[in-house]
C-alpha cells in the first residue's frame, strides 16, 4: 500500500478485537471512517482465516467493488498489493489473496434485489462482509448466513448508515448474535 493510512483509536480497536460475534455491526454517519476500519479488520481476518472464500457484499456488485476491493485506496486490494490480483472462476469475479494461511478468494457481489441469492447459491463461504447492510434484501442477508454454516472461523460484519429506528433489519439481527450454532446478544458498535 502506498498511501499512508493513519487509523483512529477507534478504527484501531475495531481492528484488534476478538472475532467472537456472529455478526458485527460498524454504525455511523456517511464518510465517517467505519468502512475504512472494516477494510483493515477483515484483511486481518482473511491472514489467519482457515476458510478459502469469503464474500463481500453491497447493493450491487460495482458498489462491493467500491467500498471493500479498492475503497478509496484503502481497501483490500491496496492493502495486499502485489499478494492480490482481480481474478474470475465458475462463482464470479473475485479479489485473490495470498495469505500465510494460504490463498483466499473474496468474492464481491450485490445484495439488494429479490434474486440477488442466485448470484452465491452453491458457494461455501467463511465470512461475509455488508456494505449498508439496511439496503440489501433480506432474503440474501439470509442466504449469506446459510453459506457460512459450515465455514471453520465464521464471521459477518455490516456497516450502516443510521436507519430508521424501527427498520427491520435492526429488529431481527440487533439482539442476537449467531456464532457455531449458538444464539445470544450481538455487538453494536456506535
Amino acid at each position: 500500500m502506498n498511501k499512508k493510512i493513519k487509523l483512529s483509536p477507534k478504527q484501531k480497536q475495531l481492528v484488534k478485537q476478538p472475532f467472537d460475534v456472529g455478526l458485527e455491526v460498524q454504525e455511523g454517519t456517511p464518510r465517517s471512517g467505519k468502512t475504512t476500519g472494516v477494510h483493515f479488520r477483515l484483511a486481518y481476518l482473511y491472514t489467519i482465516s482457515r476458510d478459502t472464500n469469503h464474500l463481500v457484499s453491497a447493493y450491487n456488485q460495482e458498489q462491493a467493488f467500491r467500498l471493500f476491493i479498492d475503497g478509496d485506496r484503502t481497501g483490500l486490494m491496496h492493502i495486499f498489493g502485489d499478494l492480490a490480483k482481480i481474478k474470475h472462476d465458475e462463482h464470479g469475479d473475485h479479489l485473490e489473496i495470498h495469505t500465510p494461511k494460504g490463498v483466499k478468494k473474496v468474492y464481491y457481489k450485490g445484495g439488494a434485489k429479490a434474486n440477488s441469492v442466485g448470484a452465491i447459491t452453491g458457494m461455501s463461504l467463511g465470512s461475509v462482509a455488508f456494505g449498508e447492510i439496511n439496503l440489501l434484501h433480506m432474503s440474501f442477508i439470509q442466504e449469506c448466513f446459510r453459506r457460512t454454516m459450515a465455514a471453520q472461523d465464521r464471521y459477518h460484519i455490516a456497516d450502516l448508515n443510521p436507519p430508521a429506528p424501527n427498520h427491520p433489519l435492526l429488529k431481527k439481527y440487533s439482539t442476537y448474535k449467531i456464532h457455531n450454532g449458538l444464539i445470544g446478544p450481538s455487538k453494536i458498535t456506535q
